[in-house]
């Protein structure tokens, strides 16, 4: 009986220090074609739940390490006000979501998206304007709290992705 309950504890263990997840984008080319000419972009992450701050995935960590990804591929990161003076008003926004509730497991479901959004005007009637994702990628999975932090890791490939598919389409 002993040694079952230790194997359990191993499997659990395993599984919550491995981060399994479904990666999803919108990268197609018309998409991508949407970050041509694009001179920079403002960066908003999400406010986190007070306990997952306290866990160790912290907000103003997570948008310092995006900004500086950008920044080190030679993407500008705008401000506020440069963004919605800047054509399309671009900005790449994060929202994470992770359900930490109380429960008897300590794997907990998240979610990332990472998306850019741009104002857009209608084919139809152009001086009708909207804010519309023009290109995104995400994932879902699961985490264990003890390795919570390691979330931002999971944020940085996706920062990585986009400054892929923005460098394809503004070539230095």
């Amino acid at each position: 009986m002993k040694i079952r309950k230790w194997l359990m504890i191993l499997i659990i263990v395993t599984f919550s220090l491995s981060l399994t997840s479904s990666v999803f984008a919108i990268n197609g080319l018309s998409n991508r074609a949407t970050l041509q000419g694009l001179k920079g972009v403002g960066v908003l992450v999400e406010k986190l739940p007070p306990e997952v701050e306290q866990e160790g995935l912290k907000r103003d960590q997570v948008q310092m390490e995006v900004e500086s990804k950008l920044r080190t591929a030679g993407i500008k990161v705008l401000t506020k006000e440069e963004a919605f003076n800047t054509p399309g008003e671009p900005f790449l926004y994060i929202n994470l979501n992770i359900n930490i509730a109380k429960t008897e497991s300590d794997i907990y479901p998240y979610s990332i998206d990472l998306l850019l959004i741009q104002k857009v005007s209608l084919l139809r009637d152009p001086k009708l304007t909207s804010y519309a994702v023009t290109w995104s990628t995400g994932g879902v999975g699961s985490v264990g709290k003890p390795i919570l932090s390691q979330l931002r890791e999971s944020v940085n490939d996706m920062v990585d992705f986009f400054i892929k598919a923005y460098l394809s389409e503004n070539p230095r």
